[in-house]
């Protein structure tokens, strides 16, 4: 998959709109990240991070999580899962975003014209993507030196005082659902997987490319788990996960034939009304392995600031 694989940061003069916003709170009155604070579809490539990055004021809001589904909200049948329920069943997982200093997010200008910012799988992934931001930013500062241009011209690399931090996946979700034109000033929010489980599962459906916004889970039918004396069916956003803890969990066995599934309409699923496979009640969103010991790392880097600020945005155009 091509997504994010090139960012050409161009014209990197910042513009700072002075308008306050909040931090992104939960009904506990804790900050988005968990510390006190004040089969996919085939089509589209990834989008790609380019030219000037300006921060500008968007509306203030506050979110509740609870609320992950606008299509559970207006109905009197419940679905699987309460949306309480779901938020339980997602918060243990950390994702990773690309915010500065104060936990303003970087959001992308695509080429459909929306500005979406994104909640990676893995810190590996985030991690990688602002390394090529800032070596391409600097590479387009030291071509402008070149050419003989201002300093007013160049600007500075924005990317310098950028972090990796980390929000519980329910808060991600909750973005994601919610973002649509009317909501955050037309902020809109995707999840991003790893390139690397990315081409795992084209491997596996034989399709070319995974439509944006989509995230694949791996799985093995009739795999489960004791946890806390209840059956757990889990889903791996790794392939090799995956397969490792099951051969912890089964040695000596072969392994079974990998199934796809997808995760945002897992997620539809457990909390659409009327919904019947009780199966689904059982399942298990298995983090990767190393995303608890890198959400730390990331609350450490950000210390008392908050890990996502809603009402203000750096926008990548």
């Amino acid at each position: 998959a091509n997504r994010m694989k090139a960012i050409h940061v161009v014209g990197l003069l910042l513009y700072v709109l002075a308008v306050p916003g909040f931090a992104l709170t939960l009904e506990t009155k804790k900050s988005i990240g968990g510390t006190q604070a004040g089969g996919g579809e085939i089509s589209s490539s990834r989008r790609k991070w380019i030219q000037q990055s300006i921060l500008v004021a968007s509306t203030s809001v506050v979110v509740n999580p609870k609320v992950v589904f606008a299509a559970a909200e207006d109905s009197t049948k419940e679905g699987l899962l309460s949306t309480n329920d779901v938020a339980g069943l997602l918060h243990p997982v950390p994702t990773f975003t690309i915010v500065d200093k104060r936990g303003i997010p970087f959001m992308v200008v695509g080429e459909d014209a929306k500005v979406t910012g994104y909640f990676f799988t893995t810190y590996g992934e985030a991690a990688r993507i602002l390394e090529v931001a800032k070596n391409s930013a600097n590479k387009a500062i030291a071509q402008a030196k070149a050419e003989g241009k201002s300093k007013e011209e160049i600007g500075t690399n924005p990317w310098t005082k950028a972090r990796v931090s980390s929000i519980p996946l329910d808060s991600a979700i909750t973005l994601v659902s919610k973002s649509t034109a009317s909501f955050g000033g037309g902020n809109f929010f995707r999840i991003a997987p790893a390139a690397d489980d990315i081409e795992d599962a084209l491997k596996i459906t034989g399709q070319e490319d995974l439509a944006e916004g989509k995230v694949p889970m791996f799985y093995y039918k009739d795999f489960t788990f004791e946890e806390d004396g209840k059956k757990r069916s889990p889903l791996y956003f790794r392939k090799s996960e995956l397969e490792n803890d099951f051969k912890k969990r089964n040695p000596g066995e072969d392994l079974p034939k990998t199934e796809i599934t997808e995760l945002l309409s897992v997620l539809a699923e457990l909390v659409r009304p009327g919904g019947t496979d009780n199966e689904l009640k059982t399942l298990k969103i298995m983090a990767p392995v190393e995303s608890l010991e890198k959400k730390k790392l990331c609350d450490k880097v950000g210390g008392k600031e908050a890990p996502f600020f809603v009402g203000q945005r750096i926008i990548v155009l």
